[in-house]
């Protein structure tokens, strides 16, 4: 039993056989103890008596109340000032267990606009967008059970989720849609509400999360025949042209993908990587996998990454033109320089084909070399002579304050992984140089990032029979940051 339990049953113990005066008496001096006692004792007089209505009023105004403070943390100051939902989410929890939904919509919707509006204020670290969620998702699960309609229902969450200014609903608190409790009567009620919410809405957001809802519910409600339409009218062309492909209509798929890709320049929108996609996807599916290799090359010369750089190998040694297009992909992150452009100048052959479309435009100007791409790449293709000389050839501050991910080092960790095997010493150095910055700032907050790399160099250490030298760093450690109690706690998991 737990002491939780026991507690309860030695409190229930003392209470037994206590007259009706003695209680009202006691609880009348835990309350005047205990302002959050008294509360709870007025509100379930509230919900006992039936008096719903007053209850709803009395957390209406909690909500302004706490959707009207300031919000704001510093976590390097280990200071901040967060309003407390925890009470009105267990006042949430509490209307759940009485069945009360159609009173948590309510106060699901003012939690909302309230909530919405702080959030666009607050200075903190996600607590406040996770402290409504909690609340949110219990009003979203009364959905169902409430005595609105089927499709108010879904219009009601279809409202939450659209309107999700700043990402705090996770997808599974709609789950209840896709439930298959909603019939296609229910979604063509509900195509019709929003093809008037849609008609009467300026471009901007959120119309086109409404558009996407809008698009779902033809396609539960039996009415996929508008969805084409629907995307003509609203000219998002890369709906229509999936839209045109699962429909099998493939010759308009592409012709409405050039379309749109030449409108999207005509309005002076360069952000048609979609589009592009689209084209090089179709090109694939025909067979004709150098038009498709030309438009990963375009593609990988807007946004070179170890991804674009799979992709565009795929499709040019489809063509059988991988040897020439790596020498270009490797050639523009150490130059800038395109050599499909300064070779056919030159009267050169390229092996890959002109697209359909002008070129996409660079996503950003980048600095030569690019040498974290090329490192990507070295190590995706396991040149570790390669890698050594490029790690090398990064500036040393940059090295120190760590590539890719700030808190873990993303990419130093990769290079030392990648090197580990075949030159461990490189590995080791570069570990603990990345251990040697987060053990110099002397967080504790930094502390489980450290040990996680110190037990990669541990594990590095046994593997290569080299434990000895080990044991000399993790005693070298313990020294050095002996007046650091928290540390040597942390380290105690590596002996």
């Amino acid at each position: 039993m737990s002491k939780e339990l026991t507690f309860y049953d030695e409190v229930k113990k003392k209470l037994k056989g206590r007259s009706q005066e003695e209680l009202l008496e006691l609880l009348a001096e835990v309350a005047e103890d205990n302002w959050k006692a008294g509360y709870f004792i007025l509100e379930r007089a509230m919900l006992d008596s039936g008096n719903i209505k007053k209850f709803v009023k009395s957390l209406v105004a909690e909500i302004r109340r706490l959707a009207s403070e300031p919000v704001w943390s510093r976590r390097w100051q280990d200071g901040a000032r967060l309003p407390d939902y925890s009470h009105l989410k267990q006042q949430f929890l509490l209307l759940e267990k009485r069945g009360y939904a159609d009173a948590l919509l309510e106060l699901g919707e003012e939690l909302w606009e309230r909530g919405n509006e702080q959030l666009g204020k607050a200075d903190d670290e996600g607590e406040t967008g996770s402290a409504i969620e909690e609340c949110m998702a219990i009003a979203l699960r009364a959905a169902p059970k409430s005595s609105r309609s089927r499709p108010e229902q879904l219009l009601w969450a279809i409202e939450l989720e659209s309107t999700d200014n700043y990402g705090i609903l996770a997808a599974a608190h709609f789950d209840f849609i896709k439930s298959g409790e909603y019939s296609e009567g229910d979604w063509r009620e509900v195509a019709q509400a929003l093809e008037e919410r849609v008609s009467a809405m300026p471009p901007e957001w959120p119309r086109d999360n409404f558009v996407n809802w809008l698009v779902q519910a033809y396609t539960a409600g039996g009415l996929r025949e508008r969805i084409i339409p629907l995307h003509q009218r609203e000219g998002k062309y890369p709906q229509l042209v999936d839209a045109l492909l699962s429909e099998g209509q493939r010759e308009e798929a592409k012709k409405q993908c050039l379309i749109g890709y030449e409108k999207a320049l005509e309005a002076g929108n360069y952000y048609t990587e979609g589009l592009h996609k689209r084209l090089g996807e179709m090109a694939w599916a025909d067979g004709r996998f150098d038009l498709a290799a030309a438009y990963r090359w375009e593609e990988f010369y807007a946004s070179p990454s170890d991804e674009s750089y799979v992709e565009l190998r795929d499709a040019a040694e489809k063509a059988g033109a991988w040897p020439a297009v790596r020498k270009a992909a490797l050639h523009l992150l150490e130059t800038g320089a395109r050599l499909d452009q300064s070779e056919t100048k030159k009267g050169g052959r390229w092996p890959l084909p002109p697209t359909e479309v002008p070129p996409l435009k660079k996503e950003h100007c980048d600095s030569f070399p690019d040498l974290e791409s090329l490192i990507r790449i070295a190590i995706l293709e396991g040149r570790c002579e390669d890698l050594i000389e490029l790690f090398g050839a990064l500036p040393q501050d940059l090295v120190r304050r760590g590539l890719g991910d700030y808190e873990d080092f993303g990419l130093n960790d990769a290079v030392a992984t990648a090197l580990s095997d075949k030159y461990p010493d490189a590995a080791l150095a570069i570990w603990r140089s990345m251990a040697d910055t987060l053990l110099d700032r002397v967080r504790p907050a930094d502390h489980k990032i450290t040990i996680s790399i110190l037990e990669r160099m541990k594990s590095l250490y046994e593997e290569k029979n080299r434990l000895a030298e080990w044991k000399a760093l993790l005693a070298e450690l313990k020294t050095t940051y002996k007046r650091h109690r928290a540390l040597l706690k942390a380290l105690t998991v590596l002996e």
